[in-house]
């Protein structure tokens, strides 16, 4: 009697794991919505490694700008108001870039610099411009003495680990009215801005002269370009308005429009009602094309882009791991315009925005699988 017991138990085990093993597998969402309880603006993102985060920006009953903090990869966060002391709600911070967990510099409006020492609980500020308005988008520390900061008016440099700051370049006619969103430096002396009216500017001395580089844009397009990456001196990327990406494979010699499966249009979702028709003809207008704010890679291969369309209020999560040959949305978001991207390896990333004011405000974690 005993034996047959364990015959049959063994015969309902076996028949069990069999059941699980037949049934259907769920794909596990790579990308997760982690709502924070904020009404800001975030123009930065950045990790020292897979637990320790920052965000940073501002909004419009937000005085000094803001940072979020992170511990544990994303999960929670901690923010904090009043970064810059004394400055009202029209400051904003943009990039934030750490070398470990205690030493990091963010920008800002009014070409602010601030460095911290504490892992982001105090600021303190090392540059602000002397002109009211105009500000800095975005900060390259390439290494613990050299980096770069940039706005639509500057490029800026430092030499001592960011404690002083030089005015590399002002706009202006001598400069061709070199603007700037973004910029990355492959070495001390080969670096890369973009900026308004699709044009591409490259230096070849740290940033003191700039030249504009020929790049597949019509002359009838203008769009802002957002953004610039490199993974190594060779393979580099570009984003943009109406959905422009731009890869180069040669250093910035050539480069090329990548369009594969950039859903430049949005896709309606089965459901939802098409955009109602203007009653006067003259009045109506196409609806937004896909703006992309933030392309990062962790190789040569494997990569993501985030964008939004604007008038629906609507982010997607582009990945390619072809090189930008071939891209597929792998996230919509609905509710939030994001703006900024970090990628730390291939199993994790973070991206960040704004919110549409109807819904509450998150932050995109990515901890996938190896591609």
């Amino acid at each position: 009697m005993a034996s047959r017991i364990r015959l049959l138990c063994a015969a309902l085990a076996s028949s069990a794991l069999f059941a699980l093993s037949c049934a259907p597998r769920h794909p596990v969402e790579p990308w997760q919505a982690v709502t924070i309880p904020t009404n800001a603006e975030f123009n930065g993102v950045w990790f020292a490694d897979s637990l320790h985060g920052w965000l940073t920006g501002g909004g419009y009953m937000i005085e000094g700008g803001m940072v979020g903090r992170t511990g544990d990869g994303g999960r929670t966060w901690q923010f904090l108001s009043g970064v810059a002391a004394g400055r009202g709600t029209e400051f904003r911070l943009g990039g934030v870039q750490f070398r470990d967990t205690l030493r990091g510099w963010a920008v800002g409006s009014s070409d602010a610099i601030l460095v911290t020492n504490d892992g982001g609980e105090t600021w303190r500020p090392v540059h602000e411009g002397l002109r009211p308005g105009g500000g800095l988008a975005e900060i390259q520390m390439f290494d613990d003495r050299v980096g770069w900061a940039i706005g639509p008016a500057s490029v800026l440099r430092t030499e001592d680990g960011g404690e002083t700051w030089r005015i590399l370049v002002r706009n202006s006619s001598e400069s061709g009215y070199l603007t700037g969103h973004a910029i990355h430096f492959v070495d001390r002396q080969r670096g890369w801005l973009v900026g308004h009216t699709g044009e591409v500017m490259r230096s070849d001395d740290g940033g003191v002269d700039w030249e504009r580089v020929p790049v597949p844009i019509p002359p009838s397009e203008h769009p802002t370009l957002w953004d610039v990456t490199f993974v190594d001196p060779l393979h580099g990327w570009i984003v943009g308005e109406r959905g422009i990406v731009l890869h180069t494979e040669d250093g910035g010699i050539t480069w090329v429009r990548q369009e594969q499966g950039i859903p430049i249009v949005r896709v309606i979702p089965r459901g939802e009602p098409r955009r109602p028709r203007e009653v006067v003809p003259e009045l109506e207008t196409e609806p937004d094309r896909l703006t992309l704010s933030a392309v990062r890679f962790f190789d040569a291969s494997h990569g993501w882009a985030v964008g939004s369309y604007a008038d629906v209020a609507e982010s997607v999560v582009l990945r390619t791991d072809d090189g930008g040959a071939n891209w597929r949305v792998e996230r919509v978001q609905p509710g939030t315009l994001l703006r900024s991207l970090f990628v730390l390896d291939r199993r994790h990333a973070w991206a960040a925005g704004d919110r549409a004011r109807t819904t509450p405000q998150v932050v995109l974690s990515y901890s996938g699988s190896e591609p």
